[in-house]
């Protein structure tokens, strides 16, 4: 379970340019998808913001990019 949650993993050497850089990237090219796919489905472009943002939330706690190496 705790392979899962890595939260407050402390031990873990974290790589915080490469974290960073994943984020941004992640980001630069999430906004644009999300605006567009609530406008294909009708909705306000701000709901299609807000279910990428809380995805990410989502991912972020759960999941990090030492995990997408295994």
């Amino acid at each position: 379970m705790r392979q899962v949650f890595n939260l407050f993993d402390l031990k873990q050497k974290v790589n915080y340019k490469n974290e960073i850089l994943s984020g941004l990237t992640v980001a630069l090219a999430l906004v644009p998808e999300a605006i567009a796919f609530a406008l294909i489905a009708g909705l306000s472009p701000l709901t299609g913001l807000y279910a990428a943002f809380s995805i990410g939330l989502i991912t972020c706690l759960l999941y990090t990019s030492d995990a997408a190496d295994e």
